[in-house]
């Protein structure tokens, strides 16, 4: 069998070090030294990413609790009205929107980017019957995300942008004022295990949100001048990210070697991947693109063939019973969009040899279709 994914954070030996500090600081918690670390790597390495502009981040939990805590910053505490973000997105964007009293609107997707654009969403808008909050854009599996495009909409509108970027640590190339969150999960390819962060140049969300991490306490104060709550990182999971910018390079030599065997094997039989992935971005969940009857004849060989595969947004959040009474805009592309996208065998130690048997049966079931 080809698993679809084996997560892997950094071993034992790497991460040793960063525990003896915590031996030595008995600090565990509560915004300690290794956590303030951290997060100075991961701005440093978004900072160089997006050209130099100041990053500042809050870190958070997971990376659903970042959603939450950047829409509750930019919708101000307020509490009802809608939630515009694409139907196509693994359903924790939904959860978000509700967590914070927001009423999901499905959008549908571009089918070449797979993501939700500003002339969609604009269309969106006026099939939306109540007030938009705000709206939250998902980079689908890690792509890079037009944030200029994302500006001028809401310049244009006065509505606040959100951008879901769970998978997109590493192809963050613009940072602005709107928050960019990230999720830091074991799967991701900057994993802690269990965290997320929100990334932005606006100094004021980061103090803001990084208080409500805190129950509400500014970094001088036991006050807590902010509704929050518990949603902060242990000095142990501040070690494992510690160790993995140890050997992030390394990693991302794995990641683009693989990612560009995928791209070379498709390429070869006529599939169609994300636009720009292995030569312009890395991800760690890696689509293969079909038309739906294609998508069903290849997922039926891989079950033949012993190779795991994923729908890994499922069939869109409309399909799921805890969010089916929320309205869209009729998401005309999203069924055949999420028929399509299949997730193939991708992880850091995966093999040439196992990339080689998944495009060569990828390839045999369309020959015989």
């Amino acid at each position: 069998m080809i698993p679809v994914l084996i997560p892997s954070l950094p071993e034992t030996d790497a991460i040793v070090p960063y525990l003896r500090r915590i031996d030595q600081s008995h600090i565990y918690s509560n915004y300690g030294p290794l956590s303030r670390d951290f997060t100075a790597k991961l701005c440093g390495f978004v900072s160089e990413r997006a050209g130099g502009a100041p990053v500042a981040a809050t870190i958070t939990g997971n990376g659903t609790s970042a959603i939450e805590l950047a829409l509750r910053y930019r919708i101000g505490g307020r509490r009802g009205g809608l939630c515009l973000m694409p139907g196509y997105t693994f359903i924790a964007t939904a959860h978000a929107a509700v967590n914070v009293g927001l009423e999901p609107f499905f959008a549908d997707v571009d089918p070449e980017t797979l993501s939700l654009t500003p002339a969609i969403a604009e269309r969106a808008l006026s099939l939306a019957e109540g007030d938009v909050a705000a709206v939250v854009v998902v980079s689908p599996y890690g792509a890079p995300i037009d944030v200029p495009a994302w500006e001028a909409f809401e310049a244009a509108h006065g509505i606040p942008v959100v951008f879901d970027a769970a998978a997109a640590t590493l192809n963050l190339t613009r940072v602005g004022a709107q928050p960019l969150c990230v999720s830091l999960h074991a799967t991701k390819a900057l994993g802690i295990g269990e965290g997320g962060a929100i990334l932005t140049t606006d100094a004021d969300l980061v103090a803001q949100t990084t208080a409500m991490t805190g129950f509400g306490f500014s970094a001088s104060s036991r006050v807590s001048e902010v509704r929050g709550g518990n949603f902060r990182i242990s000095e142990y999971a501040a070690a494992v990210g510690l160790a993995a910018f140890d050997g992030l390079d390394a990693r991302i030599r794995q990641l683009r070697e693989a990612s560009l065997a995928y791209v070379q094997g498709f390429d070869r039989i006529g599939v169609r991947m994300q636009p720009g992935f292995g030569t312009e971005w890395l991800t760690m969940t890696v689509n293969a693109l079909f038309e739906p009857a294609a998508a069903n004849a290849v997922t039926a060989a891989f079950d033949a063939a012993g190779i795991q595969w994923r729908r890994w947004y499922g069939t869109g959040c409309q399909a799921h019973p805890a969010f089916a009474t929320c309205r869209h805009d009729g998401l005309a592309r999203t069924a055949s969009v999420s028929a399509g996208a299949i997730g193939v065998p991708f992880f850091p130690a995966i093999t040439r040899d196992q990339i080689g048997e998944v495009c060569a049966c990828v390839e045999r079931a369309l020959a015989t279709r």
